[in-house]
């Protein structure tokens, strides 16, 4: 059995939803449960996954294909090009998306600032973050997912990150029409609603 160390509604939900897709048996433990957590994982951050054989991997990326590869998922084309496609996009989760609204949360709940000059900057830090989502929309238009026709884990953590923006309440996110209509549909997929409901939460579309 797997255990996936996590942050429900983090980026950690995302491995949860692919477990769940993958129907392996697993664990999720909250992070906040675990004392010396740090100590397991140095750098303290979710997800973390320990395999059956005992193996711990960290990275969230690392964890995805991983799992990818193990269990044989066909998320993982196996010809070059689209296997490239598939791998821009699930960096493009991780690597940029990602980031962008991790300066936007050290904003918002770390850095000690005026407040007026705090909302200023999210302002700016938003409006990048509504240009990656238009990136995606724009790909989305002739798209029925990221991918192509069948949702993957891109699918996944693209819609969770999209319900970040509900911790910035005043503060405006543009995600677009097709961005809109792909969490419309990857929020209500069995595997999703099982892994929300696993973590004992709900998922809140942006509004």
């Amino acid at each position: 059995m797997y255990t996936i160390y996590t942050i429900p509604g983090s980026c950690s939900s995302g491995v949860v939803v692919l477990l769940e897709k993958l129907q392996v048996e697993y664990t999720a433990v909250k992070r906040e449960a675990v004392p010396n957590y740090s100590e397991i994982v140095p750098t303290n951050q979710v997800p973390a996954l320990k395999t059956p054989e005992g193996q711990l991997i960290t990275e969230g990326a690392a964890i995805a294909l991983y799992l990818l590869e193990k269990h044989q998922s066909d998320m993982l084309p196996a010809d070059l090009s689209q296997k490239a496609e598939f791998l821009r996009w699930l960096m493009f989760d991780y690597a940029t998306l990602h980031p962008a609204y991790g300066k936007m949360f050290a904003i918002k709940f770390r850095v000690q600032m005026d407040e007026g000059e705090r909302t200023k900057v999210l302002q700016q830090l938003s409006a990048a973050v509504s240009g990656l989502w238009a990136i995606l929309d724009r790909e989305l238009a002739q798209k029925r997912f990221i991918c192509g026709d069948d949702p993957t884990i891109v699918d996944y953590l693209a819609t969770i990150y999209t319900g970040w923006g509900n911790n910035f309440p005043d503060i405006k996110i543009e995600l677009g029409k097709n961005v809109e209509r792909l969490v419309d549909e990857v929020s209500a997929l069995p595997e999703f609603q099982a892994a929300y409901k696993k973590e004992k939460i709900e998922f809140k579309k942006a509004v």
